[in-house]
């Protein structure tokens, strides 16, 4: 049964043709399979804020955007209020699972773009250290999904702006399956100090993010910014990697950089 629809009040019949109609003429996309997982991506944080399902959009953003003419993208961020409940898991708790075009849009129904633009090392801080509450205007805590390649621990206890110890980047190619390090790994941060302050660095979020949307207002300073792809075909094309008869999308594997946040006490 469907949560949101009320059994109390009688469905108006000619609303219910017209609902119906269009379903009928959807079907065929929104039936169409787009990927097999192997395990469930449910929009539920872990302790450090980290969402499996956010995990798999970050990567598909960074993959849309990070060929040089779509925007050199190096990193995406997506905000974790916009990867929609349930994520993608199998309505009966059976693995592998197909996930249909119908799931995917279900968890990103928004029609957002993609936004790539360029940020200093000490922006990149900023914005993470935004994520919480108290921080640059913050009203709460809002882990941002990460990308594969960016890892970073943060501290529940430290005091607001302060929460960043230590961030990590290893160039990643994520649109090969799995995805593959392309150059070494470079420390951004290190014991909450920012080693190359003005070194920049192209990252990816979506329109909302980028005009200061869950008050992330840092995004407002970036430079060279360029549009991109719908979120939803972004994610579509990422999840055709993952299509059989390529092997599942599978978050276990040591390539997908898993977990890539980081509590702290």
């Amino acid at each position: 049964t469907d949560p949101a629809i009320n059994a109390a009040i009688a469905a108006d019949p000619t609303v219910r043709n017209i609902v119906d109609g269009y379903n009928a003429l959807v079907s065929p996309l929104a039936n169409a399979v787009v990927a097999t997982i192997t395990t469930a991506l449910p929009n539920a944080a872990n302790a450090a804020g980290e969402e499996p399902a956010g995990d798999l959009i970050a990567d598909a953003q960074l993959a849309a955007t990070q060929p040089a003419a779509l925007g050199g993208a190096q990193i995406a961020f997506m905000n974790a209020g916009g990867v929609r409940n349930p994520g993608f898991v199998s309505p009966t708790g059976t693995y592998p699972y197909t996930l249909t075009y119908g799931n995917a849009f279900t968890v990103q129904p928004f029609g957002n773009s993609l936004v790539t633009m360029t940020v200093t090392a000490t922006q990149l801080k900023a914005l993470l250290e935004q994520q919480f509450s108290g921080c640059a205007g913050q009203t709460a805590n809002r882990v941002m999904q990460t990308s594969n390649g960016l890892k970073y621990t943060w501290s529940a206890s430290a005091p607001a702006c302060s929460k960043i110890v230590d961030v990590s980047y290893t160039p990643t190619d994520v649109t090969a399956a799995p995805p593959v390090a392309t150059g070494p790994t470079e420390t951004i941060v290190s014991g909450g100090v920012v080693q190359n302050p003005a070194k920049t660095y192209r990252i990816t979020v979506n329109n909302f993010m980028a005009t200061g949307g869950d008050g992330f207002s840092t995004l407002l300073g970036g430079t060279s910014v360029q549009g991109g792809a719908q979120d939803i075909d972004a994610l579509v094309a990422y999840l055709a990697n993952f299509k059989s008869p390529k092997p599942a999308y599978d978050p276990s594997l040591p390539a997908m950089g898993i977990p890539r946040v980081t509590q702290l006490p």
